[in-house]
């Protein structure tokens, strides 16, 4: 087959959809050495970030730098060039397309709660993707979750969609204590224990909850000195700054530390060093910072929103994304009870191992052979 894949936040610091673009593709390069593989980029850093350089692999930078031109106009022309038998979109398709293909559906937040986004873009996004669901034979969804939202909102038969899940990187292991947090001092000016926030710091993480659920805690350990402090890692999209509001209003700007960008390779001593992921969104389609944490051993809060509980499973506490109370209770227990904490992360690692990479690029096979057999439908994975 020639099978095209085009990536849109591959080299740009995409946060989770650029890390299911890189691992997707470098697990395809690992299991099919036959297949023809054209990878259309948005940015010429985009391979780079990829890495696979073997024969079959093939990359394509989209020109003018301009996306409004090169999405609509330039890669359909590329698609008739380079003869692919259809091409998957990780993201959004463009919007006229000479080929068939598959679409990713990463979240569905944006059509539940277009109000996390800014309007124009968000606007844009669904009238692109509304159409796509339609056009595209096959639908790839990372969680069963996400299955059903799609199959609700959209009315798409099941047959035309299947769960190819995310997964957990090999770097993603336990790392020494005393070396993580050596290199977070360093680079990052960050000193003693923490519990870790880490993601775009925006309403739909909850973000502003964990702020006033770790001041509780606080309250409740009796706020001393030595307690761990909120590490708050990722971009924050808000520029009146009301993450900062909300730290100084909830009394622990003393306590809570916050790094824009960490970059990938460091991200493994970033789970390493904390006492536990503290990650109760309101929305996710996956929620790749649970496994990615438990591979590192560390406990993990989430939520029961969306498709968390599917991806947790037992290996969590999982409590009410809505409740500060709930939130700020689980981060107590994991501070005050080393038996809880020592299950979770034994449950934790069982866990992770579920969810891999290859799992995630054989099942995206399953449907690029399905593509070729129209009439069959693609594997859905397991029951996690």
């Amino acid at each position: 087959m020639r099978i095209g894949i085009f990536v849109v936040t591959a080299g740009r610091h995409g946060g989770g959809p650029e890390t299911y673009e890189v691992q997707l593709i470098r697990a395809l390069a690992r299991l099919d050495k036959t297949n023809q593989y054209f990878i259309y980029c948005t940015t010429p850093k985009g391979p780079l970030a990829i890495g696979v350089t073997q024969p079959n692999f093939t990359y394509r930078i989209l020109r003018p730098s301009s996306r409004w031109i090169s999405i609509p106009i330039t890669l359909p022309l590329m698609f008739l060039l380079d003869r692919v038998d259809f091409y998957h979109a990780t993201v959004v398709p463009p919007p006229w397309s000479p080929k068939p293909f598959l679409l990713s559906i990463l979240c569905s937040s944006n059509w539940v709660h277009p109000e996390f986004y800014p309007k124009r873009v968000v606007w844009r996004l669904n009238k692109l993707l509304e159409k796509s669901l339609h056009r595209a034979q096959k639908l790839l969804c990372i969680s069963k979750d996400l299955v059903n939202d799609v199959e609700r909102m959209w009315n798409v038969p099941r047959n035309r969609m299947c769960v190819t899940y995310m997964g957990v990187g090999a770097e993603f292991t336990p790392r020494p204590h005393a070396e993580a947090a050596q290199l977070l001092t360093e680079k990052y000016k960050i000193v003693g224990p923490y519990f870790l926030f880490i993601g775009q710091q925006q309403e739909r993480k909850n973000v502003f909850r964990v702020i006033e659920a770790y001041a509780k805690f606080r309250q409740r350990a009796g706020s001393l000195d030595s307690l761990p402090k909120l590490l708050l890692v990722g971009r924050e999209d808000d520029p009146t700054d009301a993450i900062a509001e909300a730290i100084t209003k909830n009394g622990v700007a003393s306590f809570v530390t916050r790094v824009r960008y960490v970059p990938f390779d460091e991200i493994p001593e970033l789970y390493s060093a904390a006492d536990a992921l503290v990650f109760p969104s309101l929305w996710e389609g996956f929620g790749l910072p649970l496994i990615e944490s438990m591979a590192c051993g560390r406990p993990v809060i989430t939520s029961t929103a969306t498709c968390l509980p599917e991806v947790a499973g037992d290996a969590a506490l999982i409590v009410d994304p809505e409740s500060v109370d709930a939130i700020a209770d689980a981060i107590y227990r994991i501070h005050t009870e080393p038996d809880l904490r020592e299950d979770l992360i034994a449950r934790g690692f069982e866990r992770a191992r579920i969810f891999t990479w290859d799992n995630c690029a054989r099942a995206t096979l399953d449907a690029y052979e399905a593509m070729q057999q129209p009439q069959e439908s693609p594997k859905l994975l397991s029951e996690a």
